[in-house]
Parts: structure tokens; sequence; C-alpha cells
């Protein structure tokens, strides 16, 4: 009869850490893609021009829910750089169009503030982000300067809708770069719009 009882005991306590766990942690995917290029279209110092390509940003996510109706948020968001450098013709270096590719990864860290409303709730953000560009082609050492890692600031502001079993997310965000990866070329002011399936 106790060891029933505590059997029932430990059960119930488990449902509770089960379900207070899974109100406290989520984790999920985000994907959307930035409103703003890669690279700003100026002409470069070898007389070429630039055009940029279409890219998208691509994740996981982590959040942890605090008190105060705040709650913590990490992302590891891909994003490829592309962009062709074309020839002026009779000025440039470059004898034939140049494609420069790389891979970013950015880490934002941020602190969000929820608004408790019915169905729809709305959130702000704010935090730092830490940013690396790998997978740097070669073409790209011969045409800029590159600085491979950088931090910044990042804010925003989305809504979350709970569904049966998951809760969706969309988010509109900024970020500022400290530094851009190719001197004189890169944007580093960077707003994207980003969509989450958390669990």
């Amino acid at each position: 009869m106790q060891a029933m009882t505590m059997n029932k005991l430990f059960a119930l306590g488990l449902f509770f850490a089960v379900s207070a766990g899974a109100e406290t942690f989520s984790f999920g995917v985000l994907g959307g893609a930035p409103f703003t290029d890669v690279v700003h279209p100026v002409p470069l110092p070898n007389n070429s021009e630039v055009a940029n390509s279409a890219n998208f940003t691509v994740g996981p996510t982590f959040q942890v829910n605090l008190p105060l109706s705040l709650r913590f948020e990490v992302n590891a968001l891909y994003r490829p750089y592309s962009f062709l450098a074309t020839p002026i013709p009779f000025r440039s270096s470059l004898s034939v169009p140049t494609t420069v590719s790389a891979s970013e990864w950015r880490f934002p860290f941020m602190l969000q503030y929820r608004f408790h409303t019915p169905i729809v709730k709305p959130f702000l953000e704010v935090g730092v982000s830490f940013d690396h560009l790998a997978a740097i082609s070669a073409a790209a050492q011969n045409l800029v300067s590159i600085d491979s890692s950088n931090a910044g600031f990042v804010a925003g502001g989305g809504v979350d809708v709970k569904i049966p079993f998951v809760r969706l997310s969309g988010e509109l965000r900024y970020t500022h770069q400290g530094s851009a990866y190719f001197e004189g070329l890169s944007n580093v002011n960077e707003a994207e719009v980003l969509f989450g399936l958390h669990f």
C-alpha cells in the first residue's frame, strides 16, 4: 500500500515537472528573408560593379521563460552571402564577372518582453549578436579587405500565436553590425522578417 502511494506521488511529481519544463523551455526553428542587401551597389577599387543575389535566413532557436513577463532567446542563424562583381569595360582589373560567396553564422542573444493579451501575444526584444563569416570564396580575397568576425546590436518585435501542440511566431528584426565584413562594401544595417515554429 505504501509502495503504491509512493509510486503515485512519484508519477504525479514527474508529470508536474515535465509540465513545468514545457512551460519554461522551448525550442524550434526560425526562417525568413532579409529586406536589405548583403552589399551596397557601389564601384569597387578595381573598377568593378557588384550586384546582390537572393538569399535567406534559417536556423534553430532556444527560449527560456523568465519572471516578470520576460523571456531569454538565443538563435544560431545561417545566411548565405553571395554577390557578383562585374568588370567595368576598359577600366577593370577583372577580365570576367566574378561571384563572391560565403556563409554567415549569426548568434543573437536577446531579452524579450511579452505582452499578455488574448490569442495573439506581442513581444519586444533587444540584445547582442556575435557573427562569423565562413567558407569565403577565394575570389573575395582579391576584391576588398575582409573582417570575418564581429559583434553587433539587435532589436525587434513580433507576435506569438499558440495553437495545439506548437506555437507560431512572426517578427521584424533589426541588426547593426559593429564592423563590415567587406570593407567599404558590406551593409552593416540589416532588417529581416522571421517566422518561427516552437515546441
